[in-house]
């Protein structure tokens, strides 16, 4: 017995319904139909029958394609993303797959999931290095437990840092912060974060770095602490996002669960798409097969801009 499976879809940037009606016979795709109803067609009922591709053109079209990525940094720095080969702006995926992978192969299962888990590293690690340029940090710590009184528990360890980032925040008030584990040699994890807007009691350690004070936390009960002022934020943001490795990402114990802590206050850098620049002209920070990554002074992103829409 044949079977419809209807899902109704929005697409930014058309005004209209999308309905997919998915033909399925002995749990196989036979065939795709997607039917658009833009409002004048509506008053008509004169229905429009679109296969999959021309629905991925129509998109393509509609939401448009872009060759540059940029971000805006508050600190007056853009990060220009350069793309080898120009990418569409997507609102959602319509190729997600649809209830379990029954028809994979226990390869194809593997292969899959391994895909899914970098794609995630890599979104998780971009978003860290976003967090730490776009906002006001000062300190940078280092946070570790005593394994004799706290063990090595995963979920303890997470469950302890949050607990002293909210008794922090009811004592000296909100504050911004990114907090992310790094997994020892030993299998226990210890803590990195950033603060801005946070002076709780520190004191002087005795001790020195590149000349720098190192100091200690009291308030910090489970173990060691190592603050220190930060010297260059890029430089940090790098560092931080580097913590975040695979094995954390696929830990049992943070399965579905925050693999890092960070501050409601925080805010991501404007994100936005360019079709055409001119010749940058610069050497790239970092070149891959895939992009080419250049920071850029502000004032000098917008004698680009201009140059580019002069050029038009």
């Amino acid at each position: 017995m044949d079977e419809f499976l209807v899902l109704r879809v929005v697409v930014n940037g058309y005004e209209g319904i999308y309905s997919l009606l998915f033909f399925i016979s002995k749990n196989f795709f036979k065939e795709i139909i997607i039917m658009s109803k833009s409002k004048n067609e509506l008053k008509s009922g004169l229905p429009v029958y679109l296969t999959y591709g021309q629905l991925k053109e129509h998109n393509k079209n509609q939401l448009g394609t872009y060759k540059y990525k940029v971000k805006a940094y508050n600190d007056g720095v853009y990060k220009v993303i350069e793309y080898k080969n120009e990418r569409s702006k997507t609102v959602q995926k319509l190729t997600s797959s649809f209830g379990t992978n029954s028809d994979l192969s226990e390869d194809e299962k593997a292969i899959r999931l391994e895909e899914s888990r970098k794609q995630n590293l890599y979104k998780t690690k971009s978003k860290l290095r976003d967090y730490a340029r776009n906002n006001h940090f000062d300190k940078f710590w280092t946070l570790t437990f005593d394994p004799k009184e706290f063990g090595s528990s995963d979920n303890l360890r997470f469950e302890e840092m949050q607990k002293f980032l909210k008794r922090m925040t009811r004592k000296y008030g909100k504050f911004n912060y990114l907090a992310v584990p790094e997994r020892h040699k030993s299998g226990a994890i210890h803590w990195h974060m950033m603060t801005g807007y946070f002076e709780p009691k520190l004191i002087d350690s005795g001790k020195r770095y590149k000349e720098k004070t190192i100091f200690n936390c009291p308030e910090w009960e489970y173990g060691f602490t190592n603050v220190q002022n930060v010297r260059s934020k890029k430089r940090i943001a790098n560092y931080v996002s580097k913590y975040i490795t695979k094995d954390l990402m696929n830990s049992p114990a943070r399965r579905n669960k925050k693999k890092y802590w960070a501050s409601r206050s925080l805010e991501l850098p404007k994100t936005f798409g360019i079709k055409e620049l001119v010749n940058l002209n610069i050497e790239p920070d970092f070149e891959s097969d895939i992009c080419k990554i250049y920071e850029i002074e502000k004032k000098d992103f917008e004698k680009l801009i201009n140059m580019s829409e002069a050029n038009f």
